[in-house]
C-alpha cells in the first residue's frame, strides 16, 4: 500500500481510504451488500479484479471481514469510518452536487441504487414486476425490478414475467427526485414520470422506496 511516510492522523486516514474507488467499496458495504457480485453491482465500472485487491488491503487494514457463512462486512472500525465517508457525502450534497451530467446517466445503476432502498414491508403481498423505461440513459434504457418481501431483483433482460406496472421517467428527472433535488408529485405534474398499470400500484408505488439517503 503506498503510504505519504507521515505520523499524522489525517495521511494515515487517508492512506486507507484515499485510493480511488476505496470510499465506493465502503458506501456499498454500509448499504448492505455483502457477496462480491453485489458490491461489484454497486460500482460497475470498477473492473472485478481491482476490487478483489481493494476488498483484500481492506481487510488487511482491519475495516472489513469474512464472516465464516461467506461473503465480507464491516469491522467496528470499518463501520466507524463509514461515518466520515458519509459526512463527505452531506458536506458534498451542500457544495458540490447540482443536475446530473450526461456521465452520470446510468439507468442500470440507478435501478441497483433504487433496489437498496426498497421497503419489504411496504410491498404488495404478491410478486409486482414493475418495468422502467428510463428516457435519455445513456445504458440500461429499459430494466425490470421484481419486488418481493422476500427479496427484490434487478434484471436487465426481459425475463418473460408479466409487468404489473410500467414506469416512463426521464432519466435526468428520476435522478434527481432519488437524491431529494424534485418529488414523484412534481414530476408527474411535468409530465416526466408516467406510471402506468392499476391504480392501486399506481398510487402505492412512491411508498414502496425510500430515497438516497442524502434526499431531505
Amino acid at each position: 500500500m503506498k503510504t505519504y511516510g507521515e505520523y499524522c492522523p489525517i495521511a494515515m486516514g487517508s492512506e486507507a481510504i484515499g485510493d480511488r474507488w476505496t470510499p465506493l467499496v465502503i458506501r456499498e458495504l454500509i448499504c448492505g451488500s455483502e457477496r462480491f457480485s453485489d458490491i461489484h453491482r454497486g460500482v460497475p465500472r470498477m473492473s472485478r479484479s481491482l476490487l478483489t485487491t481493494r476488498l483484500r488491503q481492506l481487510e488487511r487494514i482491519g475495516l472489513v471481514e469474512r464472516p465464516e457463512a461467506g461473503g465480507y462486512r464491516l469491522t467496528t472500525a470499518g463501520r466507524e469510518l463509514g461515518e466520515v465517508v458519509w459526512n463527505l457525502g452531506e458536506w458534498s450534497m451542500r457544495w458540490l452536487l447540482s443536475d446530473p451530467d450526461k456521465e452520470h446517466l446510468d439507468g442500470t445503476h440507478l435501478m441497483w441504487r433504487v433496489r437498496q432502498g426498497v421497503i419489504d414491508d411496504a410491498l404488495p403481498d404478491e410478486r409486482t414486476v414493475v418495468q422502467f423505461d428510463l428516457i435519455g440513459a445513456r445504458t440500461g434504457r429499459r430494466t425490470w425490478l421484481l419486488l418481493d418481501p422476500q427479496g427484490t431483483t434487478v434484471c436487465e433482460r426481459d425475463e418473460g414475467f408479466d409487468v404489473d406496472l410500467w414506469v416512463e421517467a426521464e432519466i435526468e428527472e428520476f435522478l434527481r427526485i432519488w437524491i431529494g433535488r424534485s418529488t414523484w408529485a412534481d414530476a408527474t405534474r411535468r409530465g416526466a414520470l408516467r406510471l402506468h398499470g392499476p391504480r392501486h400500484l399506481v398510487d402505492a408505488f412512491p411508498t414502496w422506496f425510500t430515497r438516497s439517503p442524502f434526499a431531505a
